[in-house]
Formats: C-alpha cells, sequence, structure tokens
C-alpha cells in the first residue's frame, strides 16, 4: 500500500507499455474532427474504414477504459475551456478550490452550440456506446469541473448508479450502466490533479474498500482535446492539483442505456428549451428533459 497522499509513479502511458497495450488504449481516432461532429468525421472517413476498432473495443472491456486523443482541434479545446471558465467565475462557489457545475449546456448561448455540440457526439464515442449500451442509448447530465491549484486528491469510487448497488451490499455486476467521458481541455499532466484509474477494477464484484490507498493507480496524461471514455464500475478518483499555476477544467457527460431514467439517478437533463435548439442526433439522445423556463 501506499501514502493515500502519493501514487506509485506509473503515468498511463508507462503502465501501458509495460503491459504491452499503448497502441490501442491511446490509439488516435483522428485529428481532422470539426464543429461538424460525427458527420463530418464520418464522411471524411474512408470507405468501409471503421471508427472504433476490434482491438478498441477489445481493450475497453479489458482495461476499463480508452483515450482517444486530440479529436478536437487544440484551438477549439482552449476556447472551451476559456468559456467553462467564464461561466463557472459567476456561480456562488467561485472561490473553491474545485468547483463543479452539474448542467453545463443550459448555461451556453445558442452562439456556443456549434463549439460544444462536438463535446457530445464525437464518433469513436458514440460507436462504442452503441456497442456496450445498445441501440437508442441516451446522455447522462453535462457537467463541467474546475480543479485550481491546491485542490486535494479525491478517493476511489465507481460512478452511480453502480455505486448504489456496492452500498447496499449487494455485488456489483459487470455491467456498464454509464459509459463516462471526460474531455481535456488543455495538456493534462499528472501534477494537476489528473483522474487516477485501477485498471481491470470494473471486473470486481465491490466497490474500491474505505481507507485503502491501491497501487498501481494509472494517471491519465493527454494533450488538449483528448478525450476519456470509461466503464461505469471501473474504479476512479482526482487526483491532488500540487502546480503552482496550472488550473485543470473539463468538461463530463456520459451515455445510458435507453431504460435508465437519468432524473431517477440524480442528473439534471436538458431544458427542453436548450435541447429542442440542439441538432437532431443530440435531441434524439435527450429524450428526457426539464420543463423548467
Amino acid at each position: 500500500m501506499t501514502d493515500p497522499s502519493k501514487d506509485d509513479g506509473v503515468s498511463r502511458r508507462t503502465f501501458l507499455a509495460a503491459a504491452g497495450a499503448g497502441p490501442a488504449l491511446a490509439a488516435v481516432v483522428g485529428s481532422d474532427a470539426t464543429r461538424a461532429g460525427a458527420q463530418q468525421a464520418a464522411a471524411a472517413a474512408p470507405a468501409g474504414a471503421k471508427i472504433l476498432s476490434d482491438d478498441q473495443k477489445a481493450e475497453f472491456d479489458e482495461y476499463g477504459f480508452l483515450v482517444f486523443e486530440e479529436v478536437i482541434p487544440r484551438s477549439d479545446a482552449l476556447r472551451i475551456e476559456e468559456r467553462v471558465k467564464e461561466i463557472m467565475a459567476r456561480q456562488p462557489d467561485a472561490d473553491k478550490v474545485d468547483q463543479h457545475l452539474p448542467g453545463l449546456f443550459n448555461y451556453l448561448d445558442s452562439k456556443d452550440d456549434p463549439l460544444f455540440v462536438p463535446l457530445v457526439t464525437q464518433p469513436a464515442c458514440l460507436a462504442l456506446a452503441k456497442a456496450v449500451l445498445g441501440e437508442g442509448f441516451q446522455m447522462t447530465e453535462v457537467g463541467c469541473r474546475w480543479r485550481k491549484p491546491g485542490a486535494t486528491a479525491g478517493p476511489l469510487r465507481v460512478t452511480r448508479p453502480t455505486d448504489r448497488i456496492a452500498r447496499i451490499g449487494l455485488p456489483m455486476p459487470n455491467i456498464c450502466f454509464v459509459l463516462g467521458f471526460s474531455w481535456m481541455l488543455s495538456d493534462l499532466t499528472r501534477d494537476m490533479g489528473a483522474t487516477l484509474y485501477l485498471p481491470f477494477s470494473h471486473h470486481v464484484p465491490h466497490g474500491p474498500r474505505a481507507n485503502v490507498a491501491y497501487k498501481h493507480q494509472v494517471a491519465i496524461e493527454a494533450p488538449a482535446g483528448s478525450v476519456l471514455i470509461h466503464h461505469s464500475g471501473l474504479w476512479h478518483g482526482f487526483g491532488a492539483n500540487t502546480t503552482r499555476d496550472k488550473s485543470r477544467v473539463g468538461v463530463m457527460s456520459g451515455y445510458i442505456p435507453a431504460w435508465l431514467d437519468p432524473i431517477d439517478v440524480g442528473w439534471q437533463p436538458l431544458k427542453r428549451s436548450v435541447r429542442d435548439r440542439l441538432p437532431e442526433s443530440v435531441r434524439q439522445m435527450n429524450q428526457r428533459v426539464a420543463e423548467t423556463p
């Protein structure tokens, strides 16, 4: 076991190189995705080409996560980061070193949509969601997090609603209830509070034990414009931001099976007025909405 305030020095790339799985888990799906999102990316693909390879799907099943590097332009990622910080700076908890805002899309102006829609329509993420969750999958809420210098590390956990199964003492099924994803809006390094994952842990029929500092956690480091996508049963938690002047700003969301009600789980859905102005593909993934103005 290790000191909870530290990890054991294993980076994602180091771990994957040692495991012989680097190319698939650090796969670059393509760096020419644009604001047109899924449609343009699909049109640009060679005839017969797969957006998600069989090896990538296998690696996700085995390890519990994938990183698709630089799938939106760096310039767009940095613009999104600045817009998110602008919105979060107006919130009552803006003074906190670890700030979280659920329901991000409900705070956007319509002029923001072309910049933000590609975050929820990334072709490889959609392909994985269809493969894992089936037809008609829906979205969870879209949230954002701003972890500033001094933000402390958090405990390992699993994604809701899987965590509820563990809390009542039942064995967790190896079923992906949520395909969670998180965008890196600037170059993310370990010392900025990179998310830590324990690979293969989604195969364990229980959640992480309290007050245990697990070895072999992998810090997810990736360049701006990259997206991390993970199995809801994978154990994960935030590392500490030990930098003096670098913040980690991320946008997070996820996909769920069609039968799972996001409101019952506790996520904040899109307002109807917001949902109805978005592209058809996004509207189809948000059948349940908030009726607030």
